[in-house]
C-alpha cells in the first residue's frame, strides 16, 4: 500500500529518483532515462526493484512468481524498448535469482547485454539459455538472431535443427498470436516462403480477438514482425500499413513508430521525420532511432550533430559497431582523412571482423552524397566477405547505374530478383531495365542518349545540338574537357525516372538528376510538359557535369546548383532564375538569406518548395558575386580545392576573401538588389479593414492614393477582367508594366493586356504584347502558341519559326508548332527544315494527314522524287479527292520538259499554306 502512486507528486519523484540512482549507479543514461519514462514504466521500475519486499509482504510464494512472470515482463519489455538496458540486466537478475521459470527473463538479459556491448556475455547467455531450454522456440529464435548478428556462424547453425524440432512440435491447436508469431520468424529463418509466412502465420496471429480492453500476447508482435519483413523486401507501402495496424493497439510503441518511420522516410520525408521523432519521445535511448538520426544529420551535412547523437550512443554501448561506421564516414566527408577512415572502419569491425553490414552502411551513406565511386568500392569489400550478401549487391547495382557502369549493374540486379523474388526494389529495377531496352540510342562521340523510339525522332537531334554546344562552352571555361561519353537518359514515365535516379518512388518536382557522368531527365514529354524549359534543364544539367567531374563528386549541393543555375543565365538571359516579389520579401521581410558558410543547409532544411527554390536563386547570387568580384578564375580554384579535398569553406576563403566579410559583402549585394527590384513599388498588403478587398469600388479609391500598390494593381485586374472592361484592363496594365517592367510572374501587366487585345479583336495590338512577352521570358507557352497563329494567318513566317523554336523548348509534342514550322521553313525556301518539321508533324498524329503529307511530298520534289511521290500517294489515301495531291503525282509520273527560254513551264512558289481543315 505505501508504493500505491509513489511517482505522482514532484517529492515522491525526488525520492525515487534518488533510490533508483542509488539501485543503479547512476550515470547519464540512467539521467536520460528518469527523465523521459513514462510514470508507468517508472512505477513498473520500482515494483520491480524492491519486488522481494511487495511480495514477501503480500503475496505467496506461487503468487510471487506468477507476478513476475505473468505481469511484469511486458513492463519490461517497455523498458527494454526504451532503452533501460541496464535496468533490464539487474531486474533479469534479481528474477533468476528468485527463480522465476519463465525463459524470457534470460532472452531479455542476453539481449539488453548485447545493447550495452558486452557481446561475449550476451553469447555465453544465449548459449546457456538454449541449453536450459532447447524445446522453447522463442529462446531458440532470439539466440539465433544473437549468433547471427555477431557473425557466430556454428552456433547460429546449431539453433537450426532446434528451431526446426521446436515449431514441429508447438500443437496444432489453441495457438496464441505469439505462437504464430514465433511459427512464422521459425519459417522464415528455415528458408520459408514469405508471403506464406505473412498469410499464414502473421495474419492469423492479427486475426486474434481481444478480450476487452486486453490485447493478446504477441499480436503486436505480428503488425511489428509482418512490418519487418516488408521492410527488408523494400515494400514501403506494404511496410506503413502493417506498422500503422500495430500502432492501433499500441499508439506508442517505440519500434511500431521506429518502423513507421522508416516506411516512410524513402518517399515523404517529412512524414518520416514526424514518426522519427515520436520516438524518441517515447524512447530516448532507442538504439535504431537514434542512429538513424545520427544518419540524417550527415546526409544534411550537421556534422556536429551527428557526433553528439554518436557520443549518445556510445555512452550506451561504446562497441556499438554501426557508430563507428557513421564516424568512418564523418572522417571521409568532413575531413578527407583516410587514415582517421580505415581505422574507425577497423573499429566497427572488431567486433565481427567479417560483418558485411560496415561496408554496405559506409558505402550507402557515402553514396547519398554523391560519393558513388567511394560508395561502389565499399559494396564491393562487403561482398568480398559474404558474397550472397544481397542489401550489397542492390546497393552495388544502384552504384553502378549511377557510376554510367550498366553493363555491371543489370546482371546484380537480377540475381538480387532471383535471390529474393518479393524485393520490391530488385523487382522495379528489372521493370526499368525492359523499359529501357526498348529505348532508342542516340550516339556521338561525347555523348550516349537514351530515350523512348517515338521521341527520338521528335527532339533527339536537339539534345545532340545542346549538349555539342554545352560541351564545348563549359569545358572551355571550367579546362574540363571530357574524354569519356556522357550517358543521358530519358523518361515519358515520372516513376521510372524515380526509381533510376533515386531507387524509390518519389522525386516529383524533380526535372533531371547528375551523378556525375550520367544525367537522368523527365522527358519534356511526361508529367513536365508545357511547364518548364527542358533546354535550360538539359543545359543545368551538363554543367554538372562539367563541375561534379571536376571536383570528383566532392562538392556541396548549393555549390552546384549555383553554378549551373549561373551558367543557364550566361547560356540565355531569360533562363535560370531572377529577383521576384516572392524572393523580394523572403530577404527583405523574412530574413531568409542564408550565410554563405551555410549555404547547404537553404537545401536540407528548406520549409516549403518556395523555400528550395529561394535555395537555387540565393545560390546562383552567391556564385555570380564571386565570378564578378574575383573572376572565373577564382571558381575554378574553387573547384580544383574541392578535388584535392580542401573543405569548401576553406576554399572559397583562399580564393576570394576570409569568410566573414564575404558574408557580410555579399549580403549587402543581395539587399541591395531586392531593394532595387521594383523600388517604386508599393509593396504594403493592407488591412482588410482598411481596403475591402472583394470591392471594385474600394480598391480603385486606394489605388487613386496608392498609385504603386501592387497588390491593390493585382486584385482590380482580377475584378476589370471578370467584368469584362477590356478597355480599362488595358490602361491599368499599361500603368503597371511601367511600374514593374520586369515582373512575368503570375498577373502580369502583359498578360492581361494581350488578353484584353484578343477580346477587343485588336489583333495588331495583341501580337506586339505578346512580342514584348517573348522577349522578356523562356517559358511564356501560351504566348509562343498564341504568337504562331497569328504568324500563320498573316504569313510571318520569321516570326513562326523564332516561336516555334521557343515553344518546343517547353514541349516539343505539339504537332502544329511543327506543321507551321514546316510551312514556314517552305516559305523561306529552306527545304531541309521543313522536311524535318513535316516529318515531326507526321509522327504526332496529326487531324489532317493528307494535308501534311502533300506539303511534305512538294518539299521534297525537287530533291528527291521518290519519297516525294511515297508522300503524295499517302496524301491520297486518306484524301482520295484531294486535287492538288493529284496534280503533283502527274508531275511527278510525267518526265519534266523545261525550255530554258520559257517562263511558262515554271510553277510559282506556294507561299501561302492552307490552314489545316
Amino acid at each position: 500500500m505505501v508504493f500505491r502512486g509513489f511517482c505522482d507528486t514532484g517529492a515522491d519523484w525526488d525520492r525515487f529518483a534518488c533510490f533508483t540512482q542509488r539501485l543503479f549507479s547512476g550515470s547519464l543514461v540512467t539521467m536520460i532515462l528518469l527523465n523521459s519514462l513514462r510514470p508507468v514504466v517508472l512505477r513498473a521500475i520500482l515494483v520491480l526493484s524492491l519486488g522481494g519486499v511487495v511480495a514477501g509482504s503480500v503475496y505467496g510464494q506461487a503468487d510471487y512468481k506468477r507476478f513476475y512472470d505473468e505481469d511484469n515482463l511486458p513492463r519490461v519489455r517497455q523498458i527494454f524498448q526504451q532503452g533501460g538496458y541496464d535496468f533490464v540486466i539487474q531486474i533479469c537478475d534479481y528474477a533468476l535469482s528468485r527463480g522465476q521459470p519463465s525463459w524470457e527473463w534470460r532472452t531479455m538479459r542476453f539481449r539488453a547485454l548485447e545493447k550495452i556491448g558486452r557481446y561475449d556475455e550476451a553469447v555465453d547467455e544465449a548459449i546457456a539459455t538454449t541449453n536450459l531450454f532447447p524445446d522453447a522456440l522463442g529462446a531458440l529464435l532470439r539466440a539465433h538472431e544473437l549468433f547471427t548478428r555477431l557473425g557466430r556462424e556454428e552456433e547460429a547453425k546449431k539453433m537450426l535443427a532446434g528451431i526446426n524440432r521446436a515449431a514441429s512440435a508447438m500443437p496444432t491447436r489453441e495457438r496464441t498470436p505469439r505462437d504464430y508469431v514465433e511459427l512464422g520468424q521459425a519459417a522464415l529463418v528455415l528458408g520459408a516462403d514469405p508471403v506464406v509466412v505473412l498469410e499464414k502465420y502473421y495474419d492469423q496471429a492479427k486475426a486474434a480477438k481481444a478480450k476487452g480492453k486486453n490485447i493478446p500476447d504477441g499480436m503486436v508482435d505480428a503488425y511489428l514482425a509482418a512490418g519487418e519483413l516488408a521492410l527488408e523486401k523494400d515494400d514501403y507501402g506494404r511496410a506503413a500499413t502493417e506498422f500503422q495496424g500495430g500502432l492501433k493497439l499500441e499508439p506508442d510503441n517505440p519500434d511500431l513508430l521506429f518502423g513507421l518511420a522508416r516506411a516512410f522516410l524513402p518517399d515523404d520525408r517529412e512524414a518520416g521525420e514526424r514518426y522519427l521523432g515520436k520516438v524518441i519521445e517515447e524512447a530516448p535511448l532507442h538504439m535504431g532511432a537514434l542512429l538513424l538520426r545520427a544518419e540524417a544529420a550527415i546526409n544534411f551535412e550537421l556534422f556536429e550533430e551527428a557526433k553528439g547523437i554518436l557520443d549518445l550512443v556510445e555512452k550506451v554501448n561504446p562497441l556499438e559497431p554501426r557508430a563507428a561506421s557513421y564516424r568512418a564516414v564523418l572522417a571521409e566527408l568532413e575531413f578527407n582523412d583516410e587514415a582517421g577512415f580505415n581505422s574507425l572502419r577497423d573499429q566497427a569491425l572488431s567486433v565481427w571482423a567479417g560483418n558485411p553490414e560496415i561496408d554496405y552502411l559506409i558505402g550507402r551513406v557515402l553514396s547519398r552524397k554523391y560519393r558513388y565511386r567511394e560508395g561502389a568500392d565499399s559494396q564491393l569489400r562487403a561482398l568480398k566477405m559474404n558474397p550472397d550478401f544481397l542489401p550489397s549487391k542492390l546497393q552495388l547495382a544502384l552504384d553502378y547505374l549511377r557510376l554510367g557502369e550498366i553493363e555491371k549493374a543489370w546482371p546484380l540486379a537480377a540475381e538480387v530478383g532471383e535471390a529474393d523474388k518479393y524485393n520490391v526494389l530488385a523487382y522495379n529495377l528489372e521493370i526499368l531495365r525492359r523499359e529501357i531496352d526498348s529505348f532508342a540510342s542516340v550516339e556521338t562521340d561525347d555523348f550516349i542518349i537514351r530515350l523512348p523510339a517515338e521521341e527520338a525522332a521528335i527532339y533527339g537531334g536537339r539534345v545532340v545540338e545542346i549538349l555539342t554546344e554545352a560541351k564545348e562552352t563549359l569545358g572551355e571555361k571550367y579546362g574540363m574537357m571530357i574524354e569519356e561519353p556522357t550517358l543521358v537518359e530519358f523518361y515519358p514515365n515520372q516513376q521510372d525516372f524515380a526509381i533510376r535516379s533515386f531507387g524509390s518512388l518519389g522525386g516529383e518536382g524533380l526535372l533531371g538528376v547528375c551523378f556525375g557522368s550520367v544525367v537522368t531527365m523527365n522527358s519534356p514529354g511526361s508529367v513536365t510538359a508545357g511547364k518548364n524549359n527542358w533546354e535550360a534543364t538539359l543545359w543545368h544539367e551538363y554543367c554538372h557535369v562539367i563541375t561534379l567531374t571536376a571536383t570528383k563528386n566532392k562538392m556541396p549541393r548549393w555549390l552546384s546548383e549555383g553554378i549551373s543555375v549561373y551558367e543557364e543565365i550566361q547560356r540565355n538571359p531569360l533562363w535560370g532564375q531572377s529577383m521576384t516579389p516572392s524572393y523580394r520579401k523572403m530577404i527583405l521581410e523574412e530574413e531568409a538569406l542564408t550565410p554563405i558558410s551555410e549555404m547547404s543547409q537553404a537545401f536540407f532544411q528548406a520549409k516549403s518548395g518556395q523555400h528550395v527554390m529561394f535555395a537555387y536563386y540565393q545560390s546562383m547570387l552567391v556564385v555570380e558575386f564571386m565570378v564578378e568580384n574575383y573572376g572565373i578564375e577564382a571558381l575554378r580554384g574553387i573547384l580544383s580545392d574541392l578535388a584535392d579535398g580542401v573543405l569548401i569553406n576553406d576554399a572559397i576563403a583562399a580564393h576570394t576573401i576570409p569568410m566573414d566579410e564575404l558574408e557580410a559583402a555579399f549580403r549587402k549585394d543581395a539587399i541591395e538588389l531586392a531593394q532595387n527590384f521594383g523600388k517604386d513599388v508599393d509593396w504594403t498588403v493592407p488591412d482588410p479593414e482598411e481596403v475591402n478587398p472583394n470591392s471594385k469600388l474600394a480598391i480603385a479609391s486606394f489605388l487613386k492614393k496608392n498609385p504603386a500598390n501592387f497588390w491593390a494593381w493585382q486584385t482590380y485586374w482580377g475584378m476589370v477582367i471578370e467584368d469584362k472592361q477590356w478597355k480599362l484592363a488595358i490602361d491599368s496594365a499599361d500603368k503597371f508594366i511601367e511600374l514593374l517592367p520586369e515582373y512575368t510572374g503570375p498577373g502580369n501587366g502583359y498578360g492581361i493586356k494581350a488578353r484584353a487585345y484578343r477580346e477587343l479583336g485588336d489583333k495588331e495590338g495583341e501580337l506586339s504584347v505578346l512580342e514584348e512577352i517573348a522577349s522578356i521570358s523562356a517559358e511564356a507557352f501560351n504566348s509562343f502558341n498564341r504568337l504562331i497563329d497569328v504568324g500563320f494567318e498573316t504569313e510571318n513566317w520569321d516570326s513562326i519559326v523564332a516561336n516555334a523554336g521557343r515553344s518546343t523548348a517547353i514541349n516539343p509534342f505539339v504537332e502544329r508548332t511543327h506543321y507551321c514550322s514546316g510551312c514556314a521553313y517552305a516559305a523561306l525556301d529552306n527545304r531541309e527544315a521543313a522536311v524535318s518539321s513535316f516529318e515531326k508533324s507526321l509522327r504526332l498524329s496529326p487531324t489532317n494527314p493528307s494535308e501534311v503529307n502533300y506539303r511534305l511530298a512538294r518539299v521534297l520534289q525537287p530533291d528527291d522524287a521518290e519519297r516525294s511521290k511515297r508522300h503524295t500517294l499517302d496524301a491520297l489515301a486518306d484524301s482520295p479527292r484531294y486535287r492538288e495531291a493529284y496534280t503533283l503525282l502527274l508531275e511527278l509520273n510525267e518526265p519534266e520538259v523545261v525550255e530554258e527560254d520559257d517562263p511558262t513551264q515554271t510553277e510559282s512558289p506556294r507561299t501561302s499554306p492552307s490552314p489545316i481543315q
